[in-house]
């Protein structure tokens, strides 16, 4: 036995071999690859990496467009921070808008996903019909809103008249004009209520029934059950409806372009109006890496503090 292991110690290791293509193979399928990605490569460096390269330069000049580039330094900048009233009124909308559609469409869809998430007859017929509304072309639905609101024939107030209430200008008075662009937004909780139902959904039962043994309430359940393994869904609903919202631009550019009295002058509808109509691409650079800045400090603001209130199941156990 001895002499065995010696002659076997005396032969040579074999190690598995990995399998090599040879070098004109290799290459040929390397190219293959880098031709399927190709369009992609494309697109993302005329349409994304090359504008943000280009719009970065822009913001430390004078331009209108097929026009002599006209280098002005920090008067972009300072022209934001001295005597544009047009931003500060742009961000406060924007910022009013976003508040409040982020908040109500969190509330309306927990309360929706709580009822759906009942087992009812007909509760799946429910959330297609609830979530139905999202599926619809932003343009179509805009449109359908305007008639809604409309002061003389709208379904809004033909429903205040059948209650012998006035009519209420929605899109063109100074105090609904905002407030008619909140509930128009609303339209769209079903897309919310899809992902709370979701949370919901991945909640572990026996949490909920080890409660009940213990006598906990309907109430106590929500609160100390429900809400703290939701909160993850909630936080990310909060993330991207927050960037969403301080993006909106159809509905405003459709309906009311900024008006009554720049009561509805989103941001982004701003800084179209300072690009395309004003032509100051280089003012307008400055108002796009501007809200970039502002989206990624309010972004990372709600990680920072989601420390405080958002749990885990992972972290719980």
């Amino acid at each position: 036995m001895a002499n065995l292991s010696q002659a076997d110690s005396a032969l040579p290791q074999m190690r598995p071999s990995r399998f090599r293509l040879p070098r004109g193979e290799a290459w040929r399928e390397n190219l293959y690859g880098y031709l399927f990605i190709s369009p992609w490569i494309l697109g993302f460096v005329l349409f994304l990496a090359g504008p943000l390269l280009v719009s970065l330069g822009l913001m430390f000049t004078e331009y209108a467009g097929f026009k002599k580039i006209t280098y002005v330094g920090l008067a972009n900048f300072e022209e934001l921070i001295k005597f544009d009233i047009r931003f500060i009124g742009s961000l406060r909308v924007s910022a009013v808008f976003a508040f409040w559609t982020v908040s109500l469409a969190i509330i309306i869809s927990l309360a929706m996903a709580l009822l759906l998430n009942q087992r009812f007859k007909g509760h799946t017929f429910f959330r297609g019909l609830f979530y139905l509304p999202a599926a619809v072309s932003g343009v179509a639905m805009t449109f359908v809103w305007a008639a809604m609101f409309e002061k003389d024939y709208g379904m809004f107030n033909q429903i205040l008249r059948i209650f012998d209430f006035d009519r209420v200008a929605w899109l063109t008075s100074i105090e609904w004009a905002l407030p008619s662009y909140i509930i128009m937004r609303l339209y769209g909780v079903g897309h919310y209520m899809v992902i709370m139902l979701a949370g919901l959904q991945s909640i572990p039962d026996d949490l909920h029934e080890a409660a009940k043994v213990d006598g906990a309430s309907g109430l106590a359940l929500f609160r100390h059950i429900t809400l703290p393994l939701l909160s993850p869904t909630i936080f990310f609903l909060m993330i991207v409806g927050m960037i969403g919202s301080l993006q909106v631009f159809t509905e405003g550019f459709m309906l009311t372009q900024g008006g009554p009295a720049r009561s509805t002058l989103f941001y982004v509808l701003y800084l179209y109006i300072v690009a395309f109509t004003e032509r100051r691409f280089g003012y307008a650079s400055v108002l796009a890496w501007l809200l970039f800045l502002i989206i990624m400090g309010l972004t990372l603001l709600q990680f920072w503090l989601a420390r405080r209130w958002v749990h885990y199941e992972s972290q719980e156990a």
